[in-house]
């Protein structure tokens, strides 16, 4: 879709982009237990930020530009949960959330 209605963004966001984040955070005690899992999580993340970020630099269209750093900010999350920092992943998930919907609501007009 080219630009989402406030409602379907609210939906997006509490269902699709935050289920992945919120999965790994709740299962943290059978990742802490497997170590590779956790350092694919991380590497994943941060090639995810990485990418995403690069991606989103070239973009014209403001909404794209914030979908792609929403992307980026998603690997910013899994590379905290990678890394053992489940609080601040979950932190960065709920403060996303806010000032993500302040952006796309900026950009309706």
């Amino acid at each position: 879709m080219a630009g989402p209605t406030p409602v379907s963004a609210l939906i997006h966001a509490a269902t699709m982009v935050t289920a992945g984040v919120y999965m790994v955070a709740r299962c943290s005690v059978l990742f802490a237990l497997a170590p590779v899992a956790m350092q694919v999580v991380a590497v994943i993340g941060a090639a995810t930020a990485i990418y995403a970020a690069t991606i989103g630099l070239v973009q014209n269209d403001i909404k794209k530009v914030l979908a792609y750093s929403t992307i980026s900010q998603l690997g910013y999350m899994f590379l905290a949960l990678g890394v053992g920092a489940f609080a601040s992943g979950i932190f960065h998930l709920m403060t996303h959330a806010f000032f993500k919907a302040l952006l796309f609501l900026g950009s309706e007009a």
